[in-house]
């Protein structure tokens, strides 16, 4: 987060953020180190720090080592990682994941569980308030508190409203879903598309850290895409799945032909391999035909590699538009590692401009499949810690 210029609410909001989240970034840290890395004022970390004491938010924890010879040891500053926590929620179609994360990011302990066959509404938001219920008494509740929830789920989703406009993974539309799972667990909940909360995952933990400008595509049972742009999440729908990406027949599930995720998802995937192997379909999933590949079947070698050439084409067209530090792909079929990466890169440099080319990265998650659940757990900690 910059600092800006404006109102002085405005301004104390943003240092605080930004104290905050240097404090999330040292362990143990004084007023006077903080003053000088951010630029600001004794006078205003220590303000700003009072009031994050009385919040409970940040700790005093002994004394460091002095500047000068003789001169009085300063107090040092941690983040309260003791208690108070935040929960992390990844609904999935297959899995539903629930985590409690201390106010670094840590994670203290995590559920992971089949999501429940009946997809309802009332049976979903039941299943996960039983399974927050299930992690609150894994911490203990004497003398900790949760601050809320972030949750992360499939869908064109409005963190603002926290509504699913649409999910055609559950069947939902026009969804409350923040305000639903709130009056079943007593917590402040906020909701973001799983893929935007993916990127936000390997932004503050994974292996965007550090980047101000990252494109993050899940490869799934779809394809989703998520950006950062200069620090700040991208906070609009990214259908990097349904770009125009081949001329042949292949109908997508959006109604158009020819789409990304038509040809290079795991549902694509598993639709060619049974196709070529000659199986039913529903017989072959992605992750089996990765075992093939690794086993020496040409065939599913040869899927992979396809699929792999699609999803570079699209990348390098995302990236002359947007030339971000680092493209980021993650989501089960990523799983499949070299498998895919190997022809996503040579596909990617012969279509993208060589002075881009150059300055990009493309790697796969360092989070795997726990990016959703770790990108919620960033969700709560930006909305409910260091936005307030």
């Amino acid at each position: 987060m910059n600092r800006v210029p404006g109102d002085p609410e405005h301004a104390r909001r943003v240092n605080r953020a930004l104290i905050l989240d240097q404090l999330r970034r040292d362990d143990l840290i004084s007023r006077a180190q903080i003053s000088r890395r951010l630029g600001l004022s004794k006078m205003t970390v220590s303000a700003i720090v009072s009031d994050l004491l009385e919040a409970k938010l940040v700790t005093e924890y002994g004394q460091g080592l002095s500047a000068e010879i003789g001169g009085r040891k300063p107090i040092l500053l941690t983040l309260d990682s003791e208690s108070q926590f935040v929960i992390g929620i990844d609904i999935g179609t297959t899995n539903t994941v629930v985590a409690a994360s201390n106010l670094k990011g840590k994670i203290i302990v995590q559920r992971r569980v089949p999501t429940v066959a009946d997809r309802s509404v009332g049976r979903v938001i039941e299943q996960v308030a039983e399974l927050v219920g299930i992690i609150r008494a894994d911490i203990g509740s004497q003398g900790r508190t949760v601050l809320g929830i972030g949750l992360s789920i499939a869908g064109l989703v409005s963190r603002q409203q926290g509504v699913i406009a649409l999910s055609p993974d559950f069947d939902w539309k026009d969804v409350p879903i923040g305000r639903l799972l709130s009056d079943a667990v007593g917590l402040r909940v906020i909701v973001d598309n799983c893929t935007r909360c993916m990127a936000r995952g390997e932004r503050w933990y994974g292996a965007a850290t550090g980047a101000r400008n990252l494109f993050f595509i899940n490869v799934g049972h779809g394809i989703g895409s998520a950006m950062i742009i200069n620090g700040e999440i991208y906070d609009h729908n990214s259908e990097f799945g349904h770009l125009f990406i081949t001329k042949s027949e292949v109908r997508c599930d959006c109604g158009n032909y020819g789409c990304l995720e038509a040809v290079a998802s795991g549902q694509a995937i598993e639709r060619q391999g049974s196709k070529l192997l000659g199986r039913a379909a529903g017989q072959l999933s992605a992750r089996d035909l990765a075992e093939m590949a690794r086993s020496g079947n040409a065939i599913a070698r040869k899927v992979y590699a396809e699929a792999g050439r699609y999803l570079g084409r699209a990348t390098s067209l995302a990236v002359n538009l947007f030339s971000p530090e680092k493209v980021i792909i993650g989501g089960g079929v990523a799983e499949a590692g070299e498998l895919l990466l190997e022809s996503v890169r040579n596909e990617f440099s012969a279509h993208v401009m060589p002075v881009i080319r150059d300055t990009v990265s493309i790697e796969l998650s360092s989070l795997h499949m726990d990016a959703g659940v770790v990108g919620a757990v960033a969700l709560a900690l930006n909305e409910f810690v260091f936005s307030e």
